[in-house]
């Protein structure tokens, strides 16, 4: 397998910050265009979602209203047909039922593949930290 090209690592770079926009934006649908029809999310401390109709489903029925995403040690890795992506994140946030703000902090793991020439994220997984 070749390794990553400058040019696939640019793109997966910008699906994740354009990710990042739509999630603090709330834009779940272009989120979604983002993710293979068979995307896998795997969130911390819960049954992973499978597919894009149960993970939109879910992304639809949430209450948290999220104010930023900060975003650091980026890392890409991979080979031109898969990578896989590896991050730091801070994420400020808030309930419908709690307007004040709160922070999470944590990992992610995003899976990535090459579909039609196009990148797209396979799994997502994400690790929250304790306070």
């Amino acid at each position: 397998m070749e390794e990553l090209t400058k040019d696939a690592v640019r793109e997966i770079e910008q699906i994740h910050s354009s990710w990042i926009e739509f999630e603090v934006a709330g834009d779940d649908h272009n989120l979604m265009a983002l993710c293979a029809d068979d995307v896998e999310l795997w969130p911390p401390d819960a049954q992973p979602l499978l597919g894009r109709a149960a993970v939109s489903a879910q992304m639809a029925h949430g209450t948290t209203r999220i104010h930023c995403i900060e975003i650091t040690d980026r890392r890409i890795r991979g080979s031109n047909e898969i990578a896989y992506l590896t991050a730091s994140y801070k994420t400020t946030f808030s309930s419908a039922e709690d307007s004040t703000p709160r922070q999470a902090l944590g990992n992610h793991l995003w899976i990535l593949r090459k579909r039609a020439g196009t990148w797209v994220a396979t799994l997502v997984s994400w690790s929250l930290w304790a306070p």
